[in-house]
């Protein structure tokens, strides 16, 4: 499949060039785990023939999150507009052909509570994650978009969405009841955490071979259905166990997890922890080819917010951050080999062309955008502007 063969083969080159410090000038630098000998640490996750997931302690999404956002916020080309919404795509109808096409979005800014509309030259990225927030029990964390706003967004714009049932549930989340759900590591198991029932029998091996390392929808289907049988008094069914590990390891291999529990008067070193799946991660989306490009001319998707075809129905451990990386770095070489005049196949995908200038009249009049759109598609540049009071 090209979409799998694409994250396989250009991943580990994304990796290193974005995430590293390898004295290259790495763009976000994260402080992955290393081992004593100064190598990167890796270590092991459900349907991996090998240990080759890079983490940073038991956080390794947050990390990354961090730090690439703060290099995006340092880049002298990338311009952050924060506590904005966005409420709609702008489209407008290119008078030569006929096409809708997206010239940027509304948004609304939340603290004055004015709308406004920013129109890109370049093109439009929705990459604002998936829909697992919606459900009663969700790896999400509250206050997390993780309600479909880029596929809402992109269904009221007419665009194709695909395998929207296509959603992965976590097979461990932290079950206490009238808490949130707080997610427990596939890392957990990868370092050997037995699943138990409320008598303390690994029950792993009943539903597949490979028992706590299975693929995530048969062990999530294998927790389900021993949570299920949890006694009318309450007590609980299903039940990670990882107490078999050394206690100073343990907290230090998942600090996060062991400071979250603590609070609530668990030990990771002594108790089983009661577990319950949970929707994870939405498989489908907005429907996008292998440059990251939507039905809609002019509108990318890339993340979470995207179907590109690497995932069916399930999702394979630790593949989310790097489709993620992938796919989001193929859509800023698509638009800028476009721009410059590259004749890469479609490449006319691109806004930045004297067509743009017509398109974007159709939605603002406002002259200083006209302007400046003017002055980038003659100068080969791009840029961002702000058309305030809509």
């Amino acid at each position: 499949d090209e979409a799998v063969w694409k994250v396989a083969t250009e991943g580990p080159d994304r990796v290193k060039e974005l995430l590293l410090d390898d004295g290259d000038g790495a763009f976000a630098n994260v402080p992955f785990d290393r081992n004593p000998d100064g190598t990167l640490s890796h270590c092991l996750e459900a349907s991996h023939a090998a240990a080759r997931i890079l983490h940073r302690a038991d956080s390794t999404g947050a990390a990354i999150t961090q730090h690439i956002t703060q290099a995006a916020i340092n880049h002298p080309l990338v311009t952050v507009v924060s506590d904005t919404i966005v409420t709609d795509l702008a489209v407008a109808t290119d008078d030569s052909t006929g096409n809708q096409v997206c010239v940027g979005a509304h948004v609304l800014h939340r603290q004055t509570r004015e709308h406004s509309t920013i129109l890109a030259t370049r093109g439009t990225l929705l990459a604002s994650g998936g829909l697992a927030g919606i459900y009663e029990h969700s790896t999400n964390p509250p206050g997390f978009n993780a309600l479909g706003s880029s596929t809402a967004i992109a269904n009221r714009a007419g665009v194709q969405t695909k395998d929207l049932e296509y959603v992965q549930f976590h097979p461990t989340s932290l079950y206490l009841p009238n808490e949130a759900r707080f997610l427990l590591t596939e890392a957990l198991r990868g370092e050997g955490a037995i699943l138990r029932d409320a008598n303390g029998r690994a029950f792993a091996r009943d539903f597949h071979v490979d028992g706590e390392l299975a693929p995530r929808d048969v062990v999530a289907r294998g927790v389900y259905a021993e949570a299920q049988k949890s006694t009318e008094d309450g007590v609980h069914n299903a039940y990670l166990d990882i107490t078999h590990r050394n206690a100073d390891w343990l907290r230090d291999r998942f600090p996060t997890i062991d400071a979250h529990l603590s609070k609530r008067n668990i030990d990771i070193t002594k108790d089983q922890l009661p577990v319950i799946p949970a929707a994870h991660y939405t498989c489908g989306g907005i429907e996008t080819d292998l440059d990251g490009r939507t039905s809609l001319m002019g509108l990318y998707s890339a993340g979470e917010a995207a179907r590109t075809g690497l995932h069916g129905g399930n999702r394979l451990a630790s593949t989310s951050l790097l489709e993620g990386l992938v796919y989001g770095a193929a859509v800023a070489d698509f638009v800028g080999a476009a721009v410059v005049g590259n004749t890469r196949k479609h490449a006319s995908n691109s806004l930045a062309s004297e067509e743009a200038f017509e398109t974007a009249r159709s939605v603002t009049s406002d002259p200083t955008f006209l302007e400046e759109l003017r002055h980038q598609i003659k100068g080969g540049r791009t840029g961002t502007v702000l058309v305030n009071g809509e």
